[in-house]
């Protein structure tokens, strides 16, 4: 498989990648031969072929797009791990770049930024039977009051931006569900954005953070966090879908 040429990624730009686990599948052999040995070893803990099968071409493709980002062989690329399990680059001479993946079903999502955290998420959008009770457990009350003023799909559409949204910042934060989902409030406007109005009740905390809200396929939402405001977000497509 020849590398996967990437744009110039400016520190006033952020990329954003989306592409099919169906698309990838035939490179199958190819991703598992750029792993590590511990990134091997963990694919085989997963008891479905698909799950696995999702973590080699997930992480495959992650090298391959850092790869061309910082100029190094992707099979080469050394990651490091947060105190809840995010991963960043080892090297020295990654140029700043931070990184974050997300996937549902067959669509996987990368971010890349450089000098500014970043935290992305998708979720397919789908009928829960338990959102309310799940919603009183995880959401604040102005969220709760919201999505309890919905239905149907406008209900369901609205959970999901809000669900994306805060795992999009937790996985920007990098303290994952050590920062109770209730705690990162988020509010919706009526023209479509998302806001990040307080973390832990710190509204001085939130301006730092921008989200942005985005339906990368029919069926699908998906969120960014950036660690600062004033950048440019590209999409980038690896299939035509």
């Amino acid at each position: 498989m020849p590398p996967l040429p990437t744009p110039p990624l400016p520190d006033s730009t952020i990329h954003i990648w989306c592409a099919t686990f169906s698309g990838l599948h035939t490179d199958l052999p190819h991703y598992i031969s750029l792993l590590s040995l511990d990134e091997k070893e963990r694919s085989q803990r997963f008891h479905f072929a698909e799950d696995q099968n999702h973590y080699i071409l997930g992480r495959g493709l992650l090298r391959t797009l850092l790869g061309s980002y910082i100029n190094m062989e992707p099979a080469q690329i050394e990651f490091n791990y947060g105190k809840y399990g995010k991963p960043i680059l080892k090297s020295r001479s990654d140029l700043g770049v931070e990184f974050n993946l997300a996937h549902s079903n067959d669509l996987i999502l990368y971010a890349f930024g450089r000098h500014a955290r970043v935290g992305i998420d998708i979720e397919y959008i789908r009928p829960m039977s338990d959102m309310d009770n799940f919603a009183q457990h995880f959401f604040s009350a102005d969220e709760i009051t919201m999505i309890g003023s919905l239905s149907g799909r406008a209900k369901e559409e609205a959970f999901f931006k809000l669900w994306t949204c805060k795992e999009a910042f937790l996985k920007a934060h990098g303290s994952g569900l050590a920062t109770p989902l209730d705690q990162v409030e988020i509010s919706l406007s009526n023209n479509g954005t998302a806001n990040l109005e307080s973390i832990d009740t710190d509204k001085e905390k939130a301006r730092h953070w921008h989200l942005k809200i985005f339906t990368p396929m029919q069926d699908y939402q998906a969120a960014i966090a950036i660690d600062g405001h004033d950048r440019q977000i590209t999409f980038h497509k690896l299939q035509d879908f």
